[in-house]
């Protein structure tokens, strides 16, 4: 059932015989529409500096200032699969302007510019925000580094929806203790429930969710619509929607 559920497969530890042998499905595709809404959200609670609102309400502190529009920043997708072109399809009709990262180079509705993962350093310096959206494999492991964290521009805002191995996470306390990272709304860390002990739930800058992102009320019910198509197509003998890839598991 689980979107992710190419971890769950290796982790089974099975031969290439039996992977050969089985076809795995996963539900990928039906969290894309809650994800990109979270998403959204960290987006404008960045934009409009959610932080220093919740601040001043708390000192009853009445204090204006300039708040930025999504319509006027350039947003990093990093990972344009199903999540991440929803997140660009909707960031494109909001006027934003949309960089995604693609391994192939294909077109994507909404995206205005399309980059390698390889060359994330050298592109983030170019914008205001940051969603993640990838699966974790060994190719995505700590994808968003130290280096490409300390070439971002000051104040950028960073949305995980992903998963949170892609995220060097101690490389991301220091950022966003020094500034770099302005504000981060984060779904997904690297080991889960998150450690009690981790200096993300002191950070004032970060807005965390424990993995909630997708669960809404009909996700059951998309789940199983989907589990039934796809149970049709095997039957018919039709190729199964959301095959895992017994290479990366994704």
């Amino acid at each position: 059932m689980a979107a992710g559920g190419g971890a769950h497969v290796k982790a089974a530890g099975l031969t290439q015989e039996q992977l050969d042998r089985v076809t795995f499905t996963t539900s990928a595709g039906v969290h894309a529409a809650p994800l990109t809404e979270f998403a959204l959200l960290g987006l404008l609670a960045g934009a409009k500096n959610l932080p220093k609102l919740l601040a001043d309400k708390a000192s009853r502190r009445w204090d204006r200032w300039p708040m930025g529009q999504l319509r006027e920043q350039t947003v990093l997708v990093v990972g344009l699969g199903g999540i991440g072109s929803e997140v660009a399809r909707v960031l494109a009709a909001l006027g934003a302007t949309v960089i995604g990262t693609s391994r192939r180079g294909e077109p994507v509705d909404g995206v205005d510019e399309l980059v390698h993962p390889d060359e994330l350093a050298a592109v983030v310096p170019r914008v205001d925000a940051v969603v993640v959206t990838l699966p974790g494999t060994a190719a995505t492991e700590k994808l968003v580094s130290a280096e490409v964290l300390a070439a971002v521009r000051p104040g950028t805002t960073l949305v995980n929806v992903g998963r949170g191995t892609v995220i060097d996470e101690e490389a991301l306390v220091e950022a966003l203790g020094d500034g770099r990272i302005g504000f981060a709304a984060l779904d997904v860390f690297a080991a889960e429930p998150l450690d009690p002990a981790s200096p993300l739930w002191d950070l004032p800058n970060v807005l965390i969710s424990p993995h909630t992102a997708t669960l809404t009320p009909a996700e059951d019910r998309r789940i199983a619509e989907l589990f039934a198509e796809n149970a049709g197509r095997l039957l018919d003998g039709r190729p199964l929607r959301n095959v895992v890839n017994t290479v990366e598991f994704y």
